[in-house]
């Protein structure tokens, strides 16, 4: 019997070590029995992601990597274009299927610097259609630090070539340096009363221009004169913005007016009426015309001494006889009456 007690007890203590080992692995292993839907994401790089690896939103673990896929050399059916190199099939927990959209996120990070990698989900916006079971998606490549170290080799090794091959050159360069800063200190050194003058000079000159602004900000800023210039011009600024608007009611008006009063003056009647006048201004002027030849013609008939009037008006010894008769008449006016 006792022979028999032993053995159950090691049997029994061998199960429960095993069971805490299966209980360790499935905590330590991070293994869920919870139902899960599968998104592929692509990467042209996925950096050092292994398979196992866990995917976390927030920080918080909602599935796995279950798988890297390598695609190389395959080609997309619709654009014919290569395909990204790898795609990582992850699978996530149905749980946590409402808080991945279709403009999620997806990129690869770690644990501190040189913590383990994992697949990291930004969750996208609320108001776009949550990602689908067996959805493509595309990710976010990690930077890689061996070509980013390689590059900075290289660029580090052609500053050293560059060097190297143009010693003599900088030598130059800063023998040149050299004597240019000699110089320049030899002039400082060399001028420096002229220039103290010259500092002080422009220390004056500053200090009149803040006198110069301060006069000139008295006198046509500050000043109460300019005040009531702008006062004055602002209110005859108001009193024209009042009057305009009558001032153009009233020029509306008069154009209105001369407006109708060209329309009568041009109408078809109106225009007869200016004919008719203009004709009868032509017919008179005409008239007056053949008249003042006319009266050209007596006054040329009379100077040649033709007729009555041209006898009485060019005959000298008529003129002489009349004034003659004239002057007895003035010295004995009773011939009129009677005759001797």
């Amino acid at each position: 019997m006792s022979q028999r007690s032993i053995e159950v007890k090691v049997g029994a203590l061998i199960v429960v070590a095993l069971g805490l080992l299966a209980a360790f692995i499935v905590v330590m292993g991070g293994l869920s029995f919870q139902p899960t839907y599968q998104v592929n994401v692509d990467f042209d790089n996925p950096g050092g992601l292994q398979a196992g690896a866990p995917v976390k939103i927030a920080g918080v673990k909602v599935g796995k990597v279950a798988e890297l896929q390598f695609r190389g050399g395959q080609l997309d059916p619709d654009s014919k274009q290569p395909v990204p190199l790898i795609r990582v099939v992850a699978k996530i927990e149905k749980r946590y299927q409402g808080a991945i959209y279709e403009n999620s996120r997806w990129f690869i990070t770690s644990q501190g610097l040189l913590g383990e990698q994992f697949l990291a989900v930004e969750s996208g916006s609320h108001d776009r259609p949550i990602l689908q079971d067996q959805a493509v998606v595309r990710g976010i490549s990690p930077p890689r630090l061996d070509l980013l170290l390689a590059e900075s080799y290289e660029l580090l090794h052609r500053a050293y070539e560059g060097l190297t091959s143009n010693e003599g050159r900088i030598e130059e360069t800063f023998s040149g340096l050299h004597k240019t800063l000699t110089g320049t200190g030899a002039f400082f050194e060399h001028n420096g009363a002229k220039l103290d003058r010259i500092v002080s000079n422009v220390e004056d000159m500053t200090v009149e221009g803040k006198e110069t602004v301060k006069l000139a900000r008295e006198r046509y800023v500050e000043n109460a004169q300019i005040n009531r210039i702008f006062n004055n011009v602002e209110g005859i600024t108001a009193t024209t913005n009042r009057q305009l608007d009558p001032l153009l009611t009233d020029g509306r008006a008069v154009m209105g007016d001369a407006k109708k009063l060209t329309g009568t003056l041009t109408s078809a009647q109106q225009l007869a009426r200016y004919e008719k006048i203009t004709q009868d201004a032509e017919a008179t002027l005409g008239s007056v015309r053949v008249a003042a030849s006319d009266g050209q013609a007596v006054v040329a008939h009379i100077k040649r001494g033709k007729g009555t009037i041209g006898a009485m008006v060019m005959d000298e010894g008529l003129y002489d006889d009349l004034q003659e008769m004239l002057r007895d008449l003035k010295h004995n006016p009773w011939k009129l009456f009677w005759r001797e």
